[in-house]
């Protein structure tokens, strides 16, 4: 191989710099990768604040849920598909995370996001009056469903029903403010699948 053609092909070259420029991805792909880093990094960031921030903080005995309320939201918010996968990942790092009432939250949260986001996605516009209200009722079941649970295996009693019932309102008291940063995020990329 002497001589070489004139016409030969010749990869493009990379874009960027650092640690994506080795991977071929278009500009949807990047914008799509940027959006699932964006929220798992305020997963994460909800994560720490509940667990050093919140965790000290009671109000009449009860504290927020940062991290149910933000997964409920972001599974809502989304496709159902794609949120339910989302969901079931987060839960499953949530479980992991030790944070995490019981290991039965990685079928929980799944399954109440799935069943509000389809909710909201037939019958509901796209509005932050329906998303509100899609993810008051998932989190005020939620909270609900994890006090039959410890009561049931002994961890808590029926008189500490209402600091359950306060863990949810609080809780309800943070989606207006995790909704805009949630919102604007889910919209990097653009939707995945229009008809």
């Amino acid at each position: 191989m002497l001589f070489k053609r004139k016409h030969e092909f010749k990869p493009d070259k990379p874009q960027g710099s650092g640690l994506l420029s080795n991977l071929y991805l278009t500009k949807k792909q990047r914008l799509n990768l940027a959006k699932w880093v964006l929220l798992a990094a305020v997963l994460v960031v909800l994560s720490v604040m509940q667990d050093v921030i919140m965790s000290r903080v009671s109000v009449y005995g009860a504290t927020t849920d940062l991290v149910a309320v933000a997964i409920l939201l972001i599974c809502i918010m989304l496709d159902p598909e794609i949120g339910c996968v989302f969901t079931l990942i987060s839960a499953l790092l949530y479980k992991f995370s030790g944070s995490a009432p019981g290991a039965y939250v990685i079928v929980l949260l799944p399954a109440l996001g799935l069943f509000m986001s389809i909710f909201r996605h037939s019958y509901l516009r796209a509005s932050f009056g329906a998303t509100f209200l899609c993810a008051a009722g998932a989190i005020m079941v939620y909270e609900l469903i994890v006090f039959a649970i410890a009561c049931f295996l002994g961890q808590t009693t029926f008189s500490r029903l209402s600091k359950f019932c306060l863990t949810g309102v609080y809780s309800l008291a943070v989606i207006p403010l995790l909704y805009p940063v949630i919102s604007s995020i889910s919209k990097i990329g653009g939707e995945t699948w229009t008809e």
